[in-house]
């Protein structure tokens, strides 16, 4: 295969099936319309997750250290995979590619590199790591001597990106890289990819729609699923009627303790990873979406709510707060969504003037298209 038409795309692992694995499966199939690409990945001993439609066309390089010890850290944590592949790739890679395109996060190489960035992956800044999702102060300790030591392995400074080219997910993520590296070319591309079309809507419309309640998304722990059940609790109390609907991958350790909480709660229901066509009727029925992760980095389930016609709540933190046009929307503390919600449900004038503004923005643009069109623009 001829150098100008070959690419490598480089993804950690392939056995999960999240955000993540769904935005590396859509960018490599896209790039095989034009390109060949080989996808490097860590070959952590588990089966490639069976929803995961990688294209025929591409080829997949499993890569595994023989030391023991590293393949057991990168089988373990997608940290080490990533710093390993970096490794890798520069030291035994023998193709030569026209470019390299990381979609899990920092990378380098020799080719012309492209880097989409949704949070810094080895940022040394311990504060931050509430960001991902850790709360536990001896997880953050633990994935803060990691960075170290992966830094330490790849020899990164705060220079060692500046040459890549870096796309990122929302511009909140721009300002956290901002902080960590010098970058030359960066700019936000959002990751609409996959969204549905604007399900047209106005107030007479939303108010026959039932009294549900959307949690959207990977269900686990850092994304407050649990706190939400006991929130919903709260609401019903108000809304006897309302229902709370959490649709979702989810891993086994987890699910059990989903299952044992929604026992004792009436109308809370569980649906897990479901078509869709599934997804999108019941979406379409509910009125209201809840998003209760610390700080979510840009939001694909509040954004395709949104789509499809529901008024969603999110954190006042992140990159979510972008695609949030209401500060109703936003909350600092359960105590305010409530308030929030409250004040939406029984005041006709917020509602049509949030569906009114969400009309003007989600209608036309945020699509599938325009991310398609623009992801491919960054590789002629």
């Amino acid at each position: 295969m001829k150098s100008n038409r070959l690419v490598a795309v480089i993804y950690p692992w392939l056995n999960l099936y999240g955000g993540g694995e769904v935005f590396l499966e859509y960018c490599n199939n896209l790039l095989t319309k034009s390109f060949s690409t080989n996808l490097y990945y860590y070959n952590n001993k588990k089966k490639i997750h069976k929803k995961l439609k990688i294209s025929k066309k591409t080829n997949l390089i499993p890569v595994n250290s023989k030391n023991f010890i590293i393949d057991l850290l990168c089988s373990k944590f997608m940290m080490f995979a990533q710093a390993y592949l970096i490794y890798y790739f520069n030291k035994h890679n023998k193709n030569n590619y026209r470019f390299v395109f990381s979609a899990s996060g920092e990378f380098f190489s020799k080719f012309k590199t492209i880097q989409y960035i949704h949070i810094c992956i080895f940022s040394l800044n311990f504060f931050e790591y509430k960001n991902f999702g850790l709360s536990n102060p001896f997880k953050k300790f633990a994935r803060f001597l990691s960075a170290i030591l992966c830094r330490i392995f790849l020899r990164i400074d705060k220079k060692k990106f500046k040459k890549v080219f870096t796309l990122t997910n929302s511009r909140w993520s721009l300002e956290r890289i901002n902080k960590t590296y010098i970058i030359n070319n960066k700019k936000v591309l959002y990751p609409t990819f996959k969204i549905p079309t604007y399900k047209k809507n106005d107030l007479k419309k939303f108010n026959k729609r039932d009294n549900k309640f959307v949690v959207l998304g990977r269900v686990s722990q850092d994304k407050k699923i649990i706190e939400a059940i006991n929130f919903f609790n709260r609401i019903k109390k108000i809304l006897q009627d309302a229902e709370l609907h959490i649709i979702g991958p989810i891993d086994k350790n987890y699910l059990r303790k989903i299952k044992l909480k929604i026992k004792d709660f009436e109308k809370v229901y569980f649906h897990g990873l479901i078509s869709l066509n599934k997804r999108d009727n019941l979406l379409k029925r509910s009125k209201y979406g809840l998003n209760c992760f610390y700080s979510e980095h840009f939001g694909r389930s509040t954004l395709e709510m949104q789509k499809l016609g529901m008024i969603v709540f999110a954190k006042n933190a992140g990159g979510v707060r972008e695609i949030l046009l209401s500060d109703f929307q936003k909350f600092h503390n359960y105590n305010e969504l409530f308030d929030n919600i409250i004040k939406i449900h029984f005041d006709s004038e917020i509602r049509e003037q949030i569906l009114v503004n969400n009309k003007k923005l989600f209608e036309k643009s945020l699509t599938d298209r325009q991310f398609s069109k623009s992801f491919i623009s960054n590789f002629k």
